[in-house]
C-alpha cells in the first residue's frame, strides 16, 4: 500500500477531482461517497488505493501553511510589489 499526496481541486458533480501534489501534473478522480471526513477545494491530503476503497487523510497544518502561503502572494500581487 502506497501512499500520494494530492490537492484537492475541485467538485464535479458527484466526484472529487484531486491533483497529485505538489506538481499537480496528474489527477486522480474519487467518488465523493469514497470521502470520509468533510474536505474544501484546496486541501491537501494522502490517498492511500486500498483493493476496492480509499483511505483520505487531510493535512491540516500543510494546507493553512499553503493557503497563508497563497495569500501573500495575492497581497504582493495587489499592492504592486
Amino acid at each position: 500500500m502506497r501512499s500520494n499526496k494530492y490537492t484537492l481541486d475541485r467538485f464535479e458533480g458527484e466526484h472529487a477531482v484531486f491533483l497529485k501534489h505538489p506538481n499537480e501534473t496528474e489527477s486522480l478522480l474519487v467518488a465523493r461517497s469514497e470521502i470520509n471526513e468533510p474536505l474544501e477545494e484546496g486541501d491537501i491530503v494522502s490517498i492511500t488505493v486500498l483493493e476496492n476503497s480509499y483511505k483520505i487523510e487531510k493535512h491540516e497544518k500543510e494546507t493553512m501553511d499553503q493557503r497563508d502561503k497563497v495569500q501573500r502572494l495575492l497581497e504582493q500581487l495587489k499592492n504592486g510589489k
